[in-house]
Protein backbone atom coordinates (compact mmCIF):
# COMPACT_ATOMS: atom_id res chain seq x y z
CA UNK A 1 0.00 0.00 0.00
CA UNK A 2 1.07 3.46 -1.10
CA UNK A 3 2.10 5.63 1.19
CA UNK A 4 -0.01 8.88 1.89
CA UNK A 5 1.39 12.54 0.44
CA UNK A 6 0.73 13.49 4.31
CA UNK A 7 2.69 10.77 5.68
CA UNK A 8 5.27 10.58 3.55
CA UNK A 9 6.08 14.32 3.24
CA UNK A 10 4.69 15.45 6.85
CA UNK A 11 6.58 18.86 7.50
CA UNK A 12 3.72 21.43 6.47
CA UNK A 13 4.61 24.34 4.34
CA UNK A 14 2.88 27.87 2.77
CA UNK A 15 3.80 29.61 -0.56
CA UNK A 16 2.39 31.67 -3.50
CA UNK A 17 1.46 29.40 -6.17
CA UNK A 18 0.42 29.48 -9.99
CA UNK A 19 -1.86 26.62 -10.63
CA UNK A 20 -1.68 26.76 -14.36
CA UNK A 21 -0.44 29.12 -17.09
CA UNK A 22 -2.28 31.94 -16.28
CA UNK A 23 0.19 32.73 -13.36
CA UNK A 24 -2.55 34.38 -11.26
CA UNK A 25 -0.82 33.55 -7.57
CA UNK A 26 -3.02 32.35 -4.79
CA UNK A 27 -2.30 30.92 -1.23
CA UNK A 28 -1.39 27.11 -0.95
CA UNK A 29 -0.65 25.29 1.53
CA UNK A 30 1.80 21.73 0.73
CA UNK A 31 3.85 19.36 2.70
CA UNK A 32 7.18 18.77 1.76
CA UNK A 33 9.76 15.72 3.29
CA UNK A 34 11.25 15.35 6.75
CA UNK A 35 14.66 16.70 7.44
CA UNK A 36 17.29 14.03 5.77
CA UNK A 37 20.37 13.46 7.09
CA UNK A 38 22.02 16.30 4.31
CA UNK A 39 19.20 18.67 4.66
CA UNK A 40 19.10 22.24 5.72
CA UNK A 41 15.44 23.22 6.39
CA UNK A 42 15.61 27.21 5.90
CA UNK A 43 12.31 29.71 6.99
CA UNK A 44 12.34 31.90 4.19
CA UNK A 45 11.94 35.48 5.52
CA UNK A 46 12.16 37.06 2.16
CA UNK A 47 12.33 35.99 -1.82
CA UNK A 48 12.69 37.76 -4.80
CA UNK A 49 10.64 37.31 -7.72
CA UNK A 50 12.48 38.03 -11.23
CA UNK A 51 11.32 38.06 -14.92
CA UNK A 52 12.67 34.16 -15.10
CA UNK A 53 9.96 32.93 -12.51
CA UNK A 54 7.73 34.53 -14.48
CA UNK A 55 8.27 32.60 -17.07
CA UNK A 56 8.29 29.61 -15.26
CA UNK A 57 5.03 30.32 -13.79
CA UNK A 58 3.97 30.87 -17.58
CA UNK A 59 5.28 28.14 -18.70
CA UNK A 60 6.64 29.49 -21.28
CA UNK A 61 9.47 27.30 -21.39
CA UNK A 62 7.77 24.41 -21.24
CA UNK A 63 8.82 23.13 -17.97
CA UNK A 64 7.07 23.88 -15.61
CA UNK A 65 5.29 21.40 -12.94
CA UNK A 66 1.98 22.72 -11.06
CA UNK A 67 1.47 24.12 -8.74
CA UNK A 68 4.45 26.27 -8.74
CA UNK A 69 6.03 28.02 -6.21
CA UNK A 70 8.48 30.36 -7.94
CA UNK A 71 11.26 32.08 -6.42
CA UNK A 72 15.02 31.47 -5.84
CA UNK A 73 16.88 34.52 -4.74
CA UNK A 74 16.29 33.57 -1.02
CA UNK A 75 17.31 34.53 2.31
CA UNK A 76 16.06 33.23 5.11
CA UNK A 77 17.21 31.37 8.44
CA UNK A 78 17.69 27.89 9.06
CA UNK A 79 15.52 25.91 11.57
CA UNK A 80 16.76 22.46 11.41
CA UNK A 81 19.41 20.39 9.75
CA UNK A 82 20.26 16.47 9.02
CA UNK A 83 22.58 14.83 11.30
CA UNK A 84 25.58 14.76 8.53
CA UNK A 85 25.47 18.68 8.09
CA UNK A 86 28.41 20.46 9.70
CA UNK A 87 28.18 23.42 7.86
CA UNK A 88 25.09 25.09 9.26
CA UNK A 89 23.61 24.73 12.41
CA UNK A 90 20.08 26.33 13.91
CA UNK A 91 19.55 30.36 13.65
CA UNK A 92 21.78 30.68 11.02
CA UNK A 93 21.18 33.00 8.26
CA UNK A 94 21.73 31.71 5.02
CA UNK A 95 21.05 32.33 1.24
CA UNK A 96 19.67 29.74 -1.72
CA UNK A 97 19.90 30.13 -5.27
CA UNK A 98 18.38 28.74 -8.08
CA UNK A 99 19.63 25.02 -7.50
CA UNK A 100 19.48 22.94 -4.44
CA UNK A 101 21.14 19.91 -5.19
CA UNK A 102 23.13 17.30 -7.49
CA UNK A 103 23.92 13.75 -7.14
CA UNK A 104 27.35 14.16 -5.67
CA UNK A 105 28.43 11.32 -7.73
CA UNK A 106 29.03 12.37 -11.34
CA UNK A 107 32.17 13.37 -13.42
CA UNK A 108 30.57 17.08 -13.45
CA UNK A 109 29.66 17.04 -9.47
CA UNK A 110 33.54 15.23 -8.89
CA UNK A 111 34.86 18.51 -10.54
CA UNK A 112 33.39 20.71 -8.30
CA UNK A 113 30.76 21.57 -11.69
CA UNK A 114 27.67 20.45 -10.07
CA UNK A 115 25.50 23.09 -11.94
CA UNK A 116 26.44 20.51 -14.94
CA UNK A 117 25.08 17.25 -13.21
CA UNK A 118 22.23 15.06 -14.83
CA UNK A 119 20.46 14.74 -12.08
CA UNK A 120 20.65 18.57 -10.63
CA UNK A 121 17.80 19.65 -8.43
CA UNK A 122 16.44 23.29 -9.55
CA UNK A 123 14.95 25.01 -6.34
CA UNK A 124 11.10 24.55 -7.60
CA UNK A 125 9.83 22.74 -10.65
CA UNK A 126 11.90 20.47 -9.87
CA UNK A 127 11.97 16.47 -8.42
CA UNK A 128 13.89 14.59 -6.44
CA UNK A 129 14.69 11.41 -8.18
CA UNK A 130 13.14 9.34 -4.80
CA UNK A 131 11.49 11.96 -3.04
CA UNK A 132 10.85 9.09 -0.20
CA UNK A 133 14.49 8.78 0.74
CA UNK A 134 17.07 10.54 1.61
CA UNK A 135 20.34 9.64 -1.15
CA UNK A 136 20.34 13.67 -1.63
CA UNK A 137 22.93 15.28 -0.32
CA UNK A 138 21.90 19.07 -0.74
CA UNK A 139 24.63 20.65 1.15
Amino acid sequence: MAKSPETEHPVKAFGWAARDPSAHFSPFNFFRRATCEGDVQVKVMYCGVCHSDLHMAKNERGLSQFPIVPGHEITGMVTEVGSKVEKFKASDKVGVGGMVGSCRECDQCANDLENYCPKYILTYSSRYTDSSSCKWICV
